[in-house]
């Protein structure tokens, strides 16, 4: 082939330094050259994208007229269900069709926020949008609706010598750059064949509907207000979590902000098998546990211990727990009585070790107190909650999960979160060194996925 021949076959082959695009840009190239007029262009295609534009923009960009025809690819268990019965036939292709439809706003979607996506973005509507001389769009986009439409073509359209590249290149950055594709060219001498694909897109162009892709791609700048922006950030972050603000019945008097707090907190003990609650000193993390203790002890029937500071044991939580009447099933001891107990020379140890499986939640008040793994009360909790037959659920409550590093952080949901692999599928394959990296950064660098 030389430069000013027109293609006869192309693809995407890295060996030999070959693209779709290239072939395209030389065949309208070549036609714009050799004719007195630059030829109209007409392409059909399944799908297309901003960057599979860009590789054709400069030769697109100078014709003086483009129709551009959509359509979508067959889909083989909806293709065979049709032709078994016709009962269905409309709502399953017009099924077929809507996810096509969503596909073009989805591949719209997943753009990104470069600078450089946004340029060809940009630029696209642009070229959609461009009028002629006498004010009439020089692009016309159509999509045909009444079947599958599977192949694709693009032709320089001029009317006593068309020049055509068909085959299976989608109007992509993957067609027209990456993907494997097998297209045939046929030139201006072969007007047999030529104007076999133009008859052919004549054809599905007739009897297909105008399509604003235009509007699909202007929608990416469309001005929002803050408070929808603010929502939509809410719905990404919290969507999946939304069950949780389904209304509970709650035994004690909580504020909104603390029954959202107990309802995702229950959905990380029954998800999780624990849960830090870290609020800060005066928002009721006590209340907080408090409910989830009524749920375990009162509704589920199950035993609770509380671990908490001497102080707090008499000062506090016994006092807590008599008011609402949640004594019967709960037992509060202080760090010391379970370091002491836990102690295989301590009288008692046996029985207590024993106890222990009696317990179905463990709540640990001021939980900062257990940053340090290897101290002697840690290690008495740690095997406290171990002790027996069957796991406990563990609450922990502090409003300084992280004291001195990191790694307070990590031994702390080390009481319930046992695997250090538990968030594999969160991308985190290593809590440990998850933590130990964000852990090496400067303070300053550290962003709220750290």
């Amino acid at each position: 082939m030389t430069d000013d021949s027109l293609p006869m076959f192309a693809s995407n082959r890295s060996d030999k330094n070959q693209t779709v695009a290239a072939e395209l840009n030389r065949l309208f190239g070549v036609m714009r050259n050799k004719l007195r007029n630059t030829p109209d262009i007409a392409i059909a295609t399944a799908f297309l994208n901003p960057s599979g534009f860009a590789l054709l923009a400069d030769e697109l960009e100078l014709a003086p007229r483009v129709r551009l025809l959509l359509g979508a690819e067959p889909e083989q268990e909806v293709v065979r269900a049709i032709s078994d019965s016709d009962a269905d036939k409309n709502s399953r292709l017009s099924a077929a069709l809507k996810r096509h439809a969503d596909w073009i706003v989805a591949e719209r979607d997943a753009l990104g926020f470069s600078r450089e996506v946004t340029d060809q973005s940009k630029r696209l509507v642009d070229w959609l949008k461009q009028l002629d001389e006498g004010a009439k769009p020089r692009v016309e986009v159509r999509r045909f609706t009444k079947g599958f439409l599977h192949g694709k073509a693009f032709i320089s359209e001029d009317s006593s010598l068309p020049a055509v590249l068909a085959g299976s290149s989608n109007f992509t950055f993957a067609g027209l750059s990456l993907n494997a594709e097998l297209n045939l060219g046929y030139g201006a001498g072969d007007q047999v064949h030529g104007n076999l694909v133009r008859e052919w897109f004549e054809h599905y162009w007739m009897q297909s509907e105008e399509y604003d892709l235009a509007s699909i791609y202007a929608e990416q700048w469309k001005q929002h207000d803050p408070w929808t922006i603010f929502v939509r950030m809410l719905q990404e972050l919290y969507g999946n979590d939304l069950d949780d603000t389904i209304p509970r019945k709650l035994q004690l008097q909580l504020t909104q902000f603390q029954s959202d707090g107990v309802a995702r907190a229950i959905r990380l003990l029954d998800s999780l098998g624990g849960v830090l609650i870290a609020d800060e000193v005066g928002l009721g993390k006590t209340y907080l546990a408090g409910e989830l203790i009524a749920r375990s002890a009162n509704e589920q029937r199950q035993s609770v211990l509380i671990v908490c500071p001497a102080s707090l044991k008499t000062g506090m939580w016994e006092p807590f727990l008599e008011k609402h009447d949640f004594s019967r099933r709960v037992k509060v001891f202080s760090y010391e009585e379970i370091r002491n107990r836990m102690d295989k020379e301590h009288e008692g140890h046996e029985e207590f070790v024993r106890s222990m499986d009696d317990f179905a939640l463990v709540v640990i008040d001021e939980a900062h107190n257990l940053r340090n793994s290897s101290a002697q009360r840690s290690e008495a909790i740690d095997r406290a909650i171990l002790a027996g037959s069957t796991p406990k659920k563990v609450i922990l409550l502090t409003a300084t999960p992280v004291n001195n590093s990191l790694t307070d952080l990590e031994n702390l949901i080390k009481y319930f979160v046992r695997d250090d692999a538990q968030f594999a599928s969160e991308n985190i394959p290593s809590i440990k060194q998850y933590i130990k990296r964000a852990q090496e950064l400067e303070p300053e660098r550290l962003t709220p996925e750290h």
